[in-house]
């Protein structure tokens, strides 16, 4: 009995090692994804096409309208390069088996925004983010940042903080934001994620999220770099399981303001869930802010 036991652990520890960051295959592959909000009709949000184990392409959505494609370019199965419908490229890097860091470039080559990786073992434990606005055509750019060209990936309320944090902005030759978070873990589960920014406008922000509880099934969307669907600072940071209770925190304070007033938020997530077997085919997310605001939308997952 006690060989056995031994034996268990000695194979978790090689199966948890032999993990490579870059790498996702899931055993049931997304094809299509719908989004639903409430009192609003079904709308085809996304598509995605694989060749054998690799996610190649994901075609994006608006009121059922192609928006373009982002494509995913891999050496030796792992992602090193993503490519979007604007022209911008996200180039990653790899300190042996984990992410080291990611360069974002606009389509003239200048960078647009970089991301240092730090580990604890085989999980991430920060990321050192730093964006860049050039002042010459930015109402054209901004769309194009990091964050903005991954909107379709992420959550409303995220997309909306950082609206206002582009509306604080001055003109200037160059503006500059630079963001840390800090991610806690429970076994392969997210249990917090701490978001600390400032920009050279004054601007300062948190935006930090504490995971409730997150049930026992298969989250379709582990280990792929795009698949937080809590906040955009979290690249490649996904939970094992799905989350079903989720807590933000967010506050930002303009400095540059004559008020210099701070602003606070904060919400529960909440999700329900129905499965076909191991994996979600429909997500309803319930955002609750305690100034009465709410809102709600349902996500709809076909596999391959």
């Amino acid at each position: 009995m006690r060989k056995i036991v031994v034996l268990s652990m000695v194979l978790s520890l090689f199966f948890l090692g032999c993990h490579k960051d870059g790498i996702y295959n899931p055993k049931e592959k997304i094809k299509t994804i719908y989004l639903q909000w409430e009192n609003e009709p079904k709308e085809l949000d996304q598509k995605w096409t694989w060749e054998k184990e690799l996610l190649t392409a994901i075609e994006l959505f608006h009121n059922n309208t192609s928006q373009g494609f982002v494509h995913f370019t891999y050496e030796k199965k792992r992602l090193v390069k993503i490519e979007t419908p604007w022209g911008n490229t996200i180039n990653i890097k790899y300190d042996g088996r984990h992410y080291d860091s990611l360069e974002e470039l606009y389509p003239d080559g200048r960078t647009r925004s970089t991301i240092k990786f730090s580990h604890d073992k085989n999980k991430i434990s920060k990321m050192e983010m730093k964006f860049y606005n050039y002042d010459e055509g930015f109402e054209k750019k901004s769309k194009n940042d990091v964050i903005s060209i991954m909107e379709p990936f992420f959550p409303a309320e995220f997309t909306q903080s950082l609206k206002k944090t582009k509306s604080n902005m001055k003109n200037e030759a160059v503006y500059t934001s630079e963001t840390t978070t800090t991610f806690t873990y429970d076994g392969d589960n997210l249990k917090e994620m701490k978001s600390e920014g400032e920009d050279s406008d004054g601007t300062s922000w948190n935006d930090n999220y504490t995971y409730i509880n997150h049930d026992k099934k298969s989250n379709p969307k582990y280990r792929f770099i795009l698949g937080n669907d809590e906040s955009g600072y979290a690249l490649g940071v996904t939970s094992k399981n799905n989350p079903i209770e989720v807590r933000n925190l967010y506050s930002y304070q303009d400095e540059g303001s004559a008020s210099k007033d701070i602003f606070t938020s904060n919400s529960t997530i909440k999700y329900e869930y129905v499965y076909d077997g191991k994996f979600p085919v429909e997500a309803k997310k319930i955002v609750r802010y305690d100034d009465g605001y709410n809102y709600q939308h349902t996500t709809f997952y076909e596999y391959q």
